[in-house]
C-alpha cells in the first residue's frame, strides 16, 4: 500500500508544504498539495511538475571525468569511481594552490544552494578552509543590493519585509508575485489573492514595472509603466513629494535617525517635474503616489529583482527603506518590519572589509556574513587575466546565469581545472573536467533555513529524505566535506551522523528533528513579535539609529553615479530599446529546462516581445525572425507582439539556452540565452553591491536575414 510523507518544495521562497505519495518499492509515484496545512496548501505546478526532474533519465548518476579538450563545446566523459574523482580533483586543485596560491582556485556558488541547508554551510566552510578570495554566486545577479543596503542603514543584515497581509497601500516595484512568489519574502502561495485582499479591504496596490504583469489585474491594482531602470528616480520624486505634503512623521526621524538632513537634501534634487521626463511617469502620477502613500493609515513599498538588477540596486532598495522609515511605516502594523526567524538574532555588521588586491584593480570585499561575493560580470575577465586558473561550481550555471555566454565560454577554456557539483550536466559542466553527481530536494533532509527572517507566517519545517539517492548521487556537504579532508583542509573526520548540521540550526532555535517530526504537518509556528522590536534587535550601529544617508555610499560613488546616470537618461535618443527580462509561470532560471512540461507548444522558444507601436514605427511583424544584439552579444529569436509593455521596452525571457546533447529535451527546444546581451567586464557592475546590470539594457534590432 502507497503511504504518504510530508515534504516541501525548495524551488522558490514560499516552500509549499507537500505530500508525496510513495510505493511499496519506495519510489515516489506522485507529489500533491497538502490541503490540510492551515494555510490551505497551495502548490504551484512548478513543485508538483517536479517528479518531471526527480525521475529526469538525463540526470547525473556517477561522477564523470572528461576525455577530450576543453575546446571541443560537447564533452566526451567517462565514468569514474568516488575515491578517484576525490584523489584527482583534490590533487589538481592543491597543486595550483601550492604554485599560485588559495584565490587561484575561484568557487561559484548557484541558486540552488540557497534551497539546500546543509549545502549552503558546508560551501561557506570549504571557501573558509580554502582561504579564496575569488568568490562569486548568484546572488550577485538578483540580490546583494537588499543586504549592502540594509548594513550600510541599519548595521546588520536585516532588509526588512513588506506587512502585505495587513498593509492599506502596497507601492511593489520590479516584482510580479503572482508568478515570482514575491523575492526576499518567504509568504503562504495564495495563488494572487494577498493583493487581492488589499483591494476588498479597502486598500490600495500600485504596481511600478515595464510592463504590465500577471499581478495587476482588476482585482488587484494597476500599473504604472515606468521606463526601465528608472526607480531610483521616481521613488527620489515620491519622496520628495511626501515631504512637501507633510507627510514625514518628524517625530520618529528625530528619535531614530541619523543624518537626516542630508537625505532630504538627496530628494529634492529629483522632484517630479524633473524626473517625469526620465522616468515615463507624469508630474500627477508621481503626485497621485505620494497622496495615496500620506493619506493611507498604513503603507509599504517593496522592491524586487526588476528594480535589483536595473544599475542601481543599492540606491533603490536605501530609497525603498527610507520611505516606509520617513513615513512612519517602518516597524507598524501594515507597514515593514523583521518577522521573527528560528534564528532572530542579528548582529552588528558593517561595510569595511578586507581589501583585495586583483589584476584587475583593489576590491573592498565587503563583510556581510555569507552573503558578499566578487562581481560576477568580472568573473571571466579575472580568469583571462591569469588569477583564475580553476573552478568549482557548486549547483550553479554562470556560462547561462552570468552575463556575457561567448566570452564566459571562451574564458572557460582557459582554465587548468574545472569541477561542477550538480544534479544534471548543464551548460557549465559540459565544460568541466570533473563532473559529481548531487541530490534533488526529495533525495535529502532539510529545513527552511533559506527564509529565517524574512517569512510572514514564522515558522520552521523540516523534512526527511523522500527517497534515498538513487545509484551514486552524493549530498553536495559529503562531497565538500571530502574534498576538504583530501586537500589536508580540515583534520575532522566526517561526521558519522548526516543530520549534524540540521540539528545544530533547530537546537538553536530551541527544537529538534524528534519534536518536529511530532508538529503537524511537521511544521512549527513560531510566536508571533511586535512588529516594532525591530527597533532593539535589528539597530546595530554604534548610536543605535538608522543611517538615512550611508557614507558608504558617498565613498563608494553611489550618489555622483546616480546624478551621471540621469543625465546620461536624459541625452539618450528617444527611440532607444531596453530590454528586460521576462519571468513566465513556466520558467525558473535553467533548474526546468529538461521538462517536457515547461518545453512544450509555445514553451519551446522564447521570443522577443515588443508592443504594437513599437513594432509599426520599425517596421516589424509578428513571428518575424529577428537578430537582437548590442555590443555585448546578439542572440536570434522570433518576434511576438504584446499589448503589455510600454513603448521602448523589449523583454524575453531568461532560463533559455541551455542546449545541450546531454539535456536532450533542452537540446530540442533551447531558446535563447538573454544574458548573452548583458554587459561585462570593468564598470558594468554596481560598486558596493557588485550587482550585475541585468535590467533595461540598451539593445538594437534587425530582421535576422
Amino acid at each position: 500500500m502507497n503511504k504518504q510523507q510530508h515534504t516541501f518544495c525548495r524551488i522558490c521562497e514560499p516552500m509549499c508544504p507537500m505530500l508525496a505519495e510513495v510505493n511499496d518499492s519506495g519510489e515516489i509515484v506522485g507529489l500533491k498539495p497538502n490541503h490540510d496545512y492551515p494555510s490551505g496548501g497551495l502548490a504551484c505546478h512548478k513543485g508538483l511538475s517536479y517528479l518531471q526532474f526527480h525521475n529526469d533519465p538525463d540526470r547525473l548518476n556517477y561522477p564523470l571525468r572528461r576525455r577530450n579538450s576543453r575546446e571541443e563545446t560537447e564533452g566526451d566523459f567517462e565514468r569514474i569511481d568516488w575515491e578517484t574523482a576525490y584523489s584527482e580533483i583534490s590533487t589538481k586543485l592543491t597543486s595550483l594552490v601550492d604554485q599560485y596560491g588559495p584565490s587561484s582556485v575561484a568557487v561559484y556558488s548557484g541558486n540552488p544552494m540557497a534551497f539546500n541547508s546543509r549545502m549552503l554551510m558546508s560551501a561557506a566552510q570549504f571557501i573558509g578552509l580554502l582561504g579564496t578570495d575569488m568568490v562569486f554566486s548568484s546572488s550577485t545577479q538578483d540580490m546583494t543590493n537588499k543586504i549592502v543596503s540594509a548594513v550600510a542603514i541599519y548595521g546588520s543584515t536585516s532588509a526588512m519585509i513588506p506587512d502585505i497581509s495587513n498593509t492599506d497601500y502596497l507601492l511593489c516595484m520590479g516584482a510580479n508575485p503572482r508568478v515570482s512568489k514575491w523575492t526576499t519574502v518567504s509568504t503562504e502561495n495564495t495563488s494572487g489573492k494577498v493583493t487581492e485582499d488589499i483591494k476588498s479591504r479597502g486598500g490600495k496596490v500600485c504596481f511600478v514595472n515595464p510592463r504590465k504583469t500577471e499581478s495587476s489585474t482588476s482585482k488587484t491594482g494597476e500599473t504604472l509603466l515606468i521606463k526601465p531602470a528608472t526607480d531610483a528616480y521616481f521613488l527620489a520624486a515620491v519622496l520628495c513629494e511626501i515631504e512637501a505634503l507633510g507627510g514625514f512623521d518628524e517625530e520618529m526621524l528625530a528619535r531614530y535617525g541619523s543624518n537626516v538632513d542630508l537625505f532630504k537634501a538627496f530628494i529634492k534634487k529629483y522632484p517630479a517635474q524633473r524626473v517625469a521626463g526620465v522616468t515615463g511617469i507624469s508630474i500627477d502620477e508621481i503626485k497621485t503616489v505620494a497622496a495615496d502613500i500620506t493619506s493611507a493609515k498604513s503603507a509599504t513599498v517593496h522592491i524586487s529583482t526588476g528594480v535589483n538588477m536595473s544599475r542601481q540596486g543599492v540606491i533603490c532598495h536605501w530609497l525603498a527603506e527610507m520611505l516606509n522609515f520617513a513615513t512612519g511605516n517602518l516597524g507598524r502594523k501594515g507597514g515593514s518590519y523583521k518577522p521573527a526567524g528560528a534564528i532572530d538574532v542579528y548582529s552588528k555588521q558593517d561595510l569595511n572589509g578586507q581589501i583585495v588586491k586583483t589584476a584587475l584593480g583593489d576590491f573592498n570585499f565587503t563583510n556581510p556574513t555569507g552573503y558578499m561575493a566578487m562581481p560576477g560580470a568580472l568573473l571571466a575577465d579575472f580568469i583571462e587575466s591569469g588569477e583564475i586558473k580553476a573552478l568549482v561550481c557548486l549547483s550553479g550555471n554562470p556560462l547561462l546565469s552570468v552575463g556575457g555566454e561567448t566570452k564566459m565560454r571562451n574564458a572557460f577554456k582557459k582554465l587548468d581545472v574545472m569541477v561542477s557539483v550538480d544534479v544534471v550536466r548543464n551548460n557549465t559542466s559540459e565544460l568541466c573536467d570533473y563532473v559529481l553527481p548531487g541530490t534533488d530536494f526529495l533525495e535529502r533532509a532539510d529545513t527552511n533555513l533559506l527564509s529565517n527572517g524574512f517569512q510572514t507566517t514564522p515558522k520552521i519545517i523540516y523534512s526527511d529524505a523522500v527517497v534515498a539517492p538513487k545509484a551514486e548521487r552524493q549530498d553536495e556537504w559529503k562531497i565538500l566535506a571530502r574534498l576538504e579532508q583530501e586537500m589536508g583542509l580540515s583534520l575532522t573526520n566526517e561526521s558519522t551522523d548526516d543530520l549534524a548540521a540540521i540539528r545544530g540550526i533547530l537546537a538553536y532555535s530551541g527544537t529538534s528533528i524528534e519534536a518536529l517530526r511530532e508538529q503537524p504537518h511537521q511544521t512549527l509556528y513560531l510566536p508571533e513579535k511586535s512588529r516594532d522590536d525591530l527597533f532593539e534587535k535589528c539597530l546595530q550601529h554604534d548610536d543605535k539609529r538608522i543611517n538615512c544617508y550611508p557614507p558608504e555610499f558617498e565613498s563608494a560613488g553611489l550618489f555622483e553615479r546616480c546624478e551621471s546616470i540621469f543625465e546620461e537618461l536624459q541625452n539618450e535618443p528617444e527611440d532607444t530599446l531596453k530590454l528586460i527580462s521576462r519571468r513566465t509561470p513556466y520558467m525558473h532560471n535553467t533548474w526546468l529546462a529538461n521538462s517536457n512540461k515547461f518545453r512544450s507548444g509555445t514553451l519551446q522558444v522564447n521570443p522577443l516581445n515588443m508592443c504594437p507601436q513599437d513594432a509599426a514605427e520599425k517596421g516589424f511583424l509578428d513571428g518575424d525572425e529577428v537578430r537582437v544584439y548590442n555590443q555585448y552579444g546578439s542572440v536570434i529569436t522570433r518576434l511576438s507582439i504584446t499589448d503589455d509593455l510600454r513603448p521602448g521596452t523589449v523583454s524575453l525571457s531568461h532560463g533559455y539556452g541551455a542546449g545541450r546533447p546531454s539535456m536532450r529535451i533542452a537540446e530540442r527546444n533551447p531558446g535563447v540565452n538573454c544574458n548573452e546581451l548583458m554587459p561585462t567586464g570593468p564598470g558594468s557592475y554596481e560598486p558596493l553591491s557588485n550587482m550585475s546590470w541585468l535590467c533595461g539594457v540598451p539593445v538594437d534590432l534587425e530582421l535576422a536575414s
